[in-house]
């Protein structure tokens, strides 16, 4: 950190003896003017390793400052591209293989790995089967089931994940689960299998900021603890910085998690045009409501009384089929002739209307 005058130990170091060990090193460097931050993966590392790091850094450092006389705007500085940063952040001593079966990236990472960090060097291995990765391991599947709401868990029970603009909310369900007839033990399962598939959830979503969980609800405070505990345990091996409350009293758990990025839903996919990501479209009686209502206001600005309304298909059909005699009455009350007529182009929640005496569509003139 430029102008500062600090030294940082990533939070997730806990052992004293190694955090003190950290600090040492980099006090003996006597560094002046820069703040630093030993980042997780500084764990374990000599002083050889620390300092090679950090004259790296310090010289990307006097590249930036030396194009101060560059015309602005300009680009002061480029992350590594996204394997690399992936092999940066997610490389560590727990991971034994990677796999690459794209030549090009394969040595843009060996490259990479021979610059900063040649241990790990023969960890890497190039793919040369036919077919992807993707495709043998199915992960493309995998990535579409971590999109859904609902997931399963083993028991028979469910989560449901929802997102809205405050929060995102977990519900915990018992589902298929019946066990024994002790309700509190089932429940205590159910929480404890959700728990862990929770944390994972939270990983694999690359889910942050506030999020609720509502387990099924546990009569004693053991009970409670035991699912609490469980969760806190199991989000220990995340990456990002977690904080996680107590149960509350409508025995709703709260915690935040850190937000790096945004979380895989909304980078793979966007909102849908046609329910604008409120996930529903208008009933076929709404729908019935819309078209009355845009009548009774034409016909106060108009004197045409010749329809043709254009409607989905489905509603169509479900329109002649249950309608006809609403529609008849609507007609003979308002003194209107109105023609319904199929268009597949229109969603189920759109209609059309065309004007006989003006032989044009008017639907925008509400």
């Amino acid at each position: 950190m430029p102008n500062q005058n600090y030294i940082g130990i990533s939070k997730k170091i806990s052992d004293k003896y190694e955090r003190r060990r950290l600090r040492e090193i980099i006090k003996r460097k006597e560094i002046k003017n820069f703040g630093i931050i030993l980042r997780t993966s500084a764990q374990g590392k000599n002083e050889n390793e620390i300092f090679k790091d950090l004259k790296k850094t310090l010289n990307e450092w006097d590249k930036i400052n030396s194009k101060n006389d560059e015309t602005v705007p300009y680009l002061a500085y480029r992350d590594e591209e996204t394997p690399n940063q992936v092999i940066r952040d997610l490389l560590t001593d727990e991971i034994s293989n990677v796999y690459i079966d794209c030549k090009k990236t394969y040595n843009k990472i060996y490259t990479y790995l021979k610059d900063t960090n040649k241990k790990h060097l023969d960890k890497l291995s190039y793919y040369k089967k036919k077919g992807s990765i993707f495709q043998v391991d199915d992960i493309e599947n995998q990535i579409q089931k971590s999109l859904k709401t609902k997931v399963w868990l083993k028991s028979g029970g469910h989560l449901a994940i929802e997102h809205t603009e405050a929060m995102v909310v977990i519900d915990v369900n018992s589902g298929r689960f019946i066990g024994n007839k002790k309700h509190e033990e089932n429940s205590l399962k159910v929480n404890i299998e959700a728990a862990r598939e929770t944390a994972r959830q939270l990983r694999l979503r690359d889910i942050g900021g506030l999020i609720v969980i509502d387990f099924i609800d546990l009569v004693k405070q053991e009970n409670r603890k035991k699912v609490y505990y469980e969760l806190r345990n199991n989000l220990k091996g995340d990456r990002a910085k977690v904080s996680l409350a107590d149960f509350s009293n409508f025995g709703l758990l709260e915690m935040t998690r850190q937000r790096i990025r945004l979380d895989l839903l909304h980078t793979v996919s966007d909102n849908c045009p046609t329910c604008k990501g409120l996930g529903l479209i208008p009933s076929k009686e709404t729908l019935l409501t819309s078209i009355e209502c845009w009548l009774k206001t034409f016909k106060t600005k108009s004197r045409d009384r010749r329809f043709v309304i254009y409607l989905n298909p489905k509603i169509y059909e479900y329109f002649k089929e249950t309608k006809h005699s609403e529609l008849r009455g609507f007609m003979w009350k308002n003194w209107l002739l109105l023609d319904l007529k199929s268009d597949e182009n229109l969603s189920p929640h759109q209609f059309k209307v065309f004007s006989k005496r003006q032989k044009k569509f008017v639907t925008e003139e509400v």
